[in-house]
Formats: structure tokens, sequence, C-alpha cells
């Protein structure tokens, strides 16, 4: 900028701020402009210019102001929450015990979760959020229209402090500890609800070798029951990489096209639920489908994989989840594969508007540690397989309108089967 131009633009900032309203001064400064453009002083291009260098000094005393103003500790604070509501059908045949068959059930329920992210440091903040729910359930945080207007309750949810040291060598570095939410990338819930809060610590690592490939890591100690002479714990690590495949592509499709995939093993210890009195006597209300008799300890690997993509500005994505059971050889494998089309962000917007999807999931009673598994597939557990549908639309700011359909079946027993509906209404603040 010439030095004249500067003089002039910080006369005119000065004007700007000794004026007793911001109207008032802005149009003062706009006749000062252009009676400089008419007498020849300031051609249009000068005078635009300099309006836009006023705007520009404006807005950074503006935000040094706002930093004077407001503390610290406000501005370190980022909170959080949604609600969701749910209208849910079920139609349950067939003889089990289990609550989420055999009978025919319309309920109303309702979901409450509020958080805030506090930063510490710059390499340090700590998570917390509230939830609603029940303390014997922890694959769940709905909380059904059944208490007669009695209050609910809010349940602590996550807690944790998360430390992002600065590592040569290494992209983005995460070490957690606390309640967290699953620390493992995911492609579906067949293995762990998506409502799963763990108990422990965890370290995630992720490196970018080029920009077009992402290696990560992520590894946890979580426990599950301390009160035992032998404890029960629940050990994870996963390795995995994300590659563009064709990031120089003309094509929108291929230059779109993204292949994640990891490999992940749980190791459960002290896993007991056969009466003995050791861990993991069964926390949960349902009941369960493992074979508690010759399971101690499960070993699950779990390979997953997703292939995603781009076609006129639409994503949409394929993938696929597996899991064995190491322990056992009979009945202790599962596997889940699906697709994902759209992503319901803009209201009523033909590209970004929506989501639909659909995934067929079989598994097998000893395949997964049946007490953190998917709630809503034919109420949680194992021992079974089904369809599952959905569509989403974004209907107003931040907020979402969708259905999910159910039908699902036993896959060894009386072969219980059940269809369930979910309407959801879900905001987010």
């Amino acid at each position: 900028m010439a030095k004249w131009r500067q003089w002039l633009v910080g006369m005119l900032a000065l004007v700007l701020s000794g004026l007793p309203g911001t109207v008032q001064a802005a149009s003062e400064v706009d006749i000062l402009l252009d009676a400089l453009v008419q007498n020849g002083t300031l051609t249009n291009v000068q005078a635009g210019l300099i309006r836009r260098e006023i705007a520009e000094t404006k807005e950074v005393r503006n935000k040094q102001l706002a930093k004077e103003i407001v503390p610290d500790s406000a501005r370190n604070w980022n909170w959080k929450g949604d609600i969701r509501l749910r209208n849910e059908f079920r139609n349950g045949e067939g003889n089990s015990t289990d609550a989420g068959t055999a009978n025919k059930v319309n309920r109303q329920r309702i979901r409450f979760r509020f958080g805030t992210e506090a930063k510490v440091a710059d390499t340090l903040k700590v998570n917390l959020r509230l939830a609603t729910g029940s303390t014997s359930d922890p694959v769940s945080t709905n909380q059904s229209f059944d208490v007669n207007f009695n209050k609910v309750t809010i349940n602590l949810d996550l807690a944790n402090v998360e430390w992002a040291p600065l590592v040569p060598g290494i992209t983005k570095t995460a070490v957690v500890g606390g309640i967290m939410e699953n620390p493992l990338w995911m492609v579906g819930p067949m293995v762990f609800d998506g409502d799963l809060s763990f108990h422990g610590a965890a370290v995630k690592l992720s490196q970018d070798v080029t920009p077009a490939v992402n290696i990560f890591t992520n590894n946890g100690v979580f426990v599950l029951d301390t009160n035992e002479t032998e404890p029960s714990a629940l050990w994870l690590t996963q390795v995995g990489s994300a590659l563009k495949l064709f990031p120089d592509a003309p094509e929108e499709v291929l230059k779109n096209l993204k292949l994640t995939s990891a490999v992940a093993y749980h190791d459960y210890m002290n896993t007991y639920r056969n009466g003995s009195g050791r861990a993991g006597t069964d926390p949960l209300i349902r009941e369960s489908q493992n074979n508690t008799d010759s399971v101690e300890d499960f070993n699950q690997l779990n390979p997953s994989v997703e292939l995603a993509s781009m076609v006129a500005g639409v994503p949409f994505s394929f993938f696929g989840d597996w899991v064995r059971n190491l322990e056992l050889g009979k009945a202790s494998s599962g596997y889940q594969f699906g697709v994902k089309v759209g992503k319901a962000r803009i209201p009523f917007d033909l590209k970004s508007g929506w989501e639909a999807g659909y995934f067929f999931q079989r598994l097998e009673q000893n395949a997964a540690y049946d007490e953190f598994t998917d709630s809503d597939f034919l109420d949680g557990g194992t021992n079974n397989r089904g369809n599952v549908f959905w569509v989403t639309l974004a209907t107003l700011k931040n907020s979402t309108a969708g259905v999910k359909f159910f039908t699902t079946q036993e896959l060894k027993g009386a072969k219980d089967h059940e269809d369930r509906i979910q309407f959801d209404w879900i905001t987010k603040f």
C-alpha cells in the first residue's frame, strides 16, 4: 500500500472509531471518499480499495476488542448437544424371553445429550457430556415415556482428558483417559453399539505418508469390573489405512474415490458369566446369548472396510464388517455389509438434503461379546440375522427427520422374528 493511502486509511479509521454510531461513521467516510473521487484526488478503484482496507482494519480491531472483553475461560469452552424424539413400533413373533420379541409395542422415547469441550492448553482439553438413559444398560441413552410424568435421570456419559502432544514424524497424536467414545474406527454398530462409552485409557496415532495415503492405529485398555479377585478388562488394538486411489483423476468419482480399511483385535479377559461369582456376571437387563459355559475370554478379530466416493455432488459408500471369536471354532463369526448414499445437511436440498442406506447382518451366538452389540438389532445381543433400511431428510437447520426399518430373526433356537420401525426427529445445537 502506498504511504499516502496508509495515511488516509488510518485517518479514516480514526474518524470511523470516533463517531457515535457505526452507520453514521460509515456514512461520513463514504461522503468523504465520494468527494475525493469527484474532485479527482482519488479514482473509483482507489476509493474501493480504501473502503475494503478500512473494513479489514475494523474487523481486526473488533476481534482484538472481543479478546479483551471476553475472558480466556469463556473463550475456551465449546458447548454442544442434541435431542432425539423417537416413536418406535415393534412387532415380535416367538416365545423368547427377550424383551424385544414375542410382543407388539408402540413406544415413545427421548434421548438428550449435552456437553462441553474445554481447552485447558494448546495440547490439552477436557471433554464432558451428560445424557439420558439408565445405569443398568451401557448400550442405550434412550428414556421411554413410561414413568407417569416422573422426572428422569441424567447420567455421566463422557468425562475424559485428551492430550495431543506434537510428536516429530507423527501427524496427529491423542492420549485419552477417563470415560470416552469408542476409540476405534468403525463402519457400523455390529460389534459395538454407537451409544457405548469406554472406561479406561486410549492412544490414537495418525500419520500422513503422502497427501493421498494415511496410516493410523488406535489402542486402549478398558476396565469392565475391578471389584473381583480376577478383574475383567478389555484390551483393544487397531491398525488401518486411508487411501485416495486416484487423487489426480479428472472424473469426480475417481478423484474422490477413497478406500479405508482396518483390522482390530479385541481381547476380553475374565468375562465369566456362568454363576461362578467371577467378573462379568451379565450386567444388563436383557438375556445373554453367549454360551457362557464354554467362553471365558473373548478374543475377537475384527476387520472393516469402506469404499467411498461422490457422484454429481452426492457422497456414497460401500462398507463391510467381519468379526471372529478366535477362542471358539463353532458359532463364532459374524458379518455385516451395506451401502450409504447422501448426507442430510442442507434442508430440502436435492444433493445435500437427504441420506439413505441399507445393511445386512448375520451374527452367530459367540461371535461377539453380546452385552455391547447393536441394541436395536433384535433388541441387542448375538444369534441374529436380518436387514436394515433407513432414510433421513434435513428438514430445518441442524435438524433431521428419519425412518429406520429392521426385519430380524434368531439364527438358532426358537427362530423368533421381529419387525421394528423407528421414526426419529433429531436436532443438534
